[in-house]
């Protein structure tokens, strides 16, 4: 055991290492800069997701600073603990060192869940917070002490403060020990002091919904269900998205192992099948209502990619087996280079460039490249003009707001987010723009015709400039000065 142990220590250190290395070499993503950002106006809850990704935030926050590095630390040290709790998961259905250290090199070489392991969104704490919730499950149904009950509430709590779609994992929890007949579990005292401690937890949420006119569950019913317009291309686009996201081979890794384990019972890997079902399930029928996004089913390629790996490995067909080194070694090579490439993009594009030119406005370096320049030219802008007037920095679209309010930290100017969205701004935005000077930031991609729909006393453009790779436009912003801002028209 002790030299398995340092076997997945070097394994989770190797990609821990490679994380922080490439984590200062490249701009904030958008939910990135958004989740910092709660550090930075901190709450009780927000109206995006509760308040836990911006709480992990805080500390490094207040204690150290804001730069790249330093956003992304506390994703790669929990994604850190998320290998070893998935090495420990597939130890303890395999007792197998060699099958745990390849299902752990396994989720490491998926695409997504590399982002998840980089950039800290809801979903790594929830990712964590999934392989503890079965070990306790599991613990409880073994030995049902009362400490094992209160881990589990606090879980639950810490689950319900990092995302809303957590409630998911309550029912198939519940229906694990009823399949087991494990009803003096299901009704004892200690479940109910379980469920108390959980809201206990989340008070800080339902407080701060109810004080803000429940925006935030409101925000989530319409986010998840969209328009109600059912739609096949929406679910086509939305698997798709996870069959590339995931990587296509260990896509089909995941889903062999979630078909082949259905009938498992196994403890640990019934509770897998539960909790991953659901949470598959309840993502694709929501995606016939809007597209879904795909790390929000992270959970279930979390969980089977592992078991995925397991059961290819056992197989008797040696292909299936040869199937699975390919699948890791692709996939494994591919989020290599893209950790080599991402941090020197011009070097990217100037590579790619021999093979295809990259058009003007098509890089996919868009929403990492650009930021810190476009932002101190506003300021130096801002810092020109002479006028009396107070001053801001104003963008049409929250995305830009939350990158533009991030990369404006160290220069302090006000910055407006204008349009007609009910969304985290509204909440943060304590001044109204009415009566300022304000310097419109219109991109390629988001702008606002200041002249036609804005009411100024004057308007005038104070500079241009294209963000550019190796001679292509990434994006190209232009200054907009709205003297004394007097609304949006109607």
């Amino acid at each position: 055991m002790l030299k398995a142990d340092k076997q997945i220590f070097y394994l989770i250190g190797f990609f821990t290492l490679i994380r922080l290395l490439s984590a200062p070499f490249f701009g904030l993503g958008v939910d990135e800069a958004h989740y910092v950002l709660y550090a930075k106006y901190l709450d009780w809850s927000y109206v995006d997701h509760p308040p836990l990704v911006g709480w992990t935030h805080a500390p490094f926050f207040y204690i150290f600073g804001a730069n790249e590095f330093l956003a992304r630390l506390p994703a790669i040290l929990i994604f850190a603990l998320t290998s070893y709790c998935a090495y420990l998961f597939v130890l303890r259905v395999t007792k197998s060192v060699q099958i745990s250290l390849l299902a752990t090199l396994a989720l490491n070489s998926s695409f997504i869940l590399n982002v998840l392991g980089l950039m800290l969104l809801p979903d790594s704490l929830l990712l964590l917070f999934v392989f503890l919730l079965i070990f306790v499950t599991e613990k409880i149904l073994r030995e049902k002490k009362p400490l094992d009950f209160i881990w589990l509430g606090i879980l639950l709590g810490l689950m319900g403060l990092a995302k809303y779609t957590s409630i998911l994992l309550v029912p198939p929890l519940i229906l694990f020990f009823l399949m087991k007949k494990r009803f003096d579990i299901v009704f004892s005292p200690y479940m109910i002091l379980a469920a108390c401690i959980a809201l206990i937890f989340i008070t800080p949420v339902i407080y701060w919904n109810m004080t803000h006119d429940f925006i935030s569950f409101r925000y989530q019913g319409g986010h998840v269900f969209g328009t109600f317009a059912s739609s096949l291309k929406n679910f086509a686009e939305s698997l798709g998205a996870q069959f590339g996201a995931y990587s296509p081979f260990l896509f089909i890794v995941a889903f062999y192992g979630f078909f082949k384990t259905l009938r498992s019972t196994d403890d640990y890997l019934r509770l897998a099948v539960l909790f991953g079902a659901t949470i598959i399930c309840f993502f694709f029928a929501t995606s016939l209502y809007e597209r879904t996004l795909p790390h929000w089913p992270s959970i279930f390629y979390l969980l089977f990619i592992p078991i995925g790996t397991y059961t290819l490995y056992l197989s008797r067909e040696k292909w299936k087996k040869y199937y699975l080194y390919f699948s890791i070694g692709f996939s494994l090579a591919l989020m290599l280079i893209a950790y080599a490439a991402i941090p020197f993009p011009e070097g990217v594009t100037r590579i790619a460039g021999i093979f295809y030119k990259i058009p003007d406005y098509k890089s996919p370096f868009r929403d990492i490249y650009g930021f810190p320049q476009i932002i101190g030219q506003a300021d130096e802008i801002i810092k020109r003009d002479a006028s009396a007037a107070p001053k801001a920095i104003a963008v049409s679209n929250w995305t830009v707001g939350s990158r533009t309010l991030y990369y404006n930290l160290p220069y302090k100017n006000e910055v407006f987010v204008i349009d007609n969205r009910q969304d985290q701004f509204d909440v943060w935005q304590k001044k109204s723009p009415i009566g300022y000077d304000i310097l419109f930031l219109n991109s390629h991609f988001n702008n606002i015709d200041v002249e036609k729909d804005v009411r100024c006393e004057r308007s005038d453009v104070a500079g241009k400039t294209d963000i550019l790779l190796n001679g292509a436009k990434v994006d190209t912003v232009e200054f907009v000065w709205c003297h004394n801002y007097r609304g949006v028209k109607p």
